[in-house]
C-alpha cells in the first residue's frame, strides 16, 4: 500500500497549481504528504471529511462528499475513499 500511496501522492503533486497533497486515515494519522503543508493538518482534514460524511448520511446520498474550501490564498479539495482521506492544496 505504501508504494501505491506514494505514487498517487507524487502524481497528484505534479498537477499544475498543486502546492501540497496529504493523505490521512480515519483517525487523522498522516499517512503521507508532499509539498509545503504540515502533518498537523491531518487531524482537522479527517474530522472535516467525517463530519461531511455524517451530513451525507442524513440525505441518503450514495457516495462520500467532496469538500472545497476557498480563500484568497488558494483552495483545499478534500475527498474520502474507503478509509483514506486526501486533501489537495492549490495556491492562487
Amino acid at each position: 500500500m505504501e508504494k501505491s500511496l506514494e505514487k498517487h501522492l507524487e502524481e497528484t503533486f505534479k498537477i499544475p497549481g498543486v502546492s501540497s497533497v496529504i493523505c490521512t486515515d480515519e483517525q487523522g494519522l498522516c499517512l503521507g504528504l508532499k509539498g509545503s503543508c504540515h502533518a498537523n493538518v491531518a487531524g482537522p482534514i479527517a474530522t472535516l471529511a467525517k463530519q461531511a460524511d455524517q451530513l451525507r448520511r442524513t440525505t441518503n446520498a450514495p457516495n462520500p462528499p467532496s469538500i472545497c474550501i476557498e480563500s484568497e490564498a488558494g483552495s483545499v479539495l478534500i475527498g474520502k475513499k474507503d478509509d483514506i482521506t486526501m486533501a489537495i492544496f492549490k495556491s492562487s
